[in-house]
């Protein structure tokens, strides 16, 4: 089963986003991994872009946390190994993901986490290594005052989110 993701090519251009939805497609593209969700397909049509993805239905990790309040500390250390593998993966790859939060983590049926939304991702370079993308609470101080920054961002905010498991 696929869930897939439509947006509609007026809207892309009217928001300037083009080149990060490329963007986002170009790396999906190129990444393949058990705890990511990962792209099948893309295609268009006159109006939409299609993104073809796995279809997850466990939810992701902001409903869990908001429903059980605090995981034990086996299942924040299980949450948080799936999360590490998945950017050990994404990060040889020379991709840094700069947006994770719980509401980009979902859960397959199985019950493993897999990291979805590449929106604001990059491939690493010095160029782009001081822009401030992501969501506030779970940036890092260097992104926040816009400093040099590299892999480690990701690596912040899963202290953020294992701290609010």
């Amino acid at each position: 089963m696929f869930a897939m993701k439509e947006m509609l090519k007026c809207r892309i251009i009217s928001k300037r986003s083009v080149s990060s939805v490329m963007n986002e497609r170009k790396l999906l593209s190129s990444l393949k991994h058990p705890f990511l969700v990962n792209m099948n397909y893309a295609f268009q049509d006159r109006e939409n872009l299609y993104l073809v993805m796995d279809l997850l239905n466990g939810g992701d990790l902001r409903y869990h946390i908001s429903k059980h309040r605090k995981f034990t500390e086996e299942q924040t250390r299980f949450f948080l190994a799936c999360l590490l593998l998945c950017l050990e993966y994404v990060h040889n790859k020379g991709v840094i993901h700069r947006d994770i939060k719980p509401e980009n983590l979902v859960f397959d049926s199985d019950g493993y986490l897999r990291l979805t939304d590449f929106g604001i991702a990059r491939i690493w370079n010095p160029e782009n290594a001081k822009d401030t993308s992501g969501t506030p609470g779970y940036m890092a101080p260097e992104v926040m005052c816009r400093q040099n920054h590299g892999v480690a961002v990701d690596y912040f905010a899963i202290g953020v989110i294992g701290f609010e498991c």
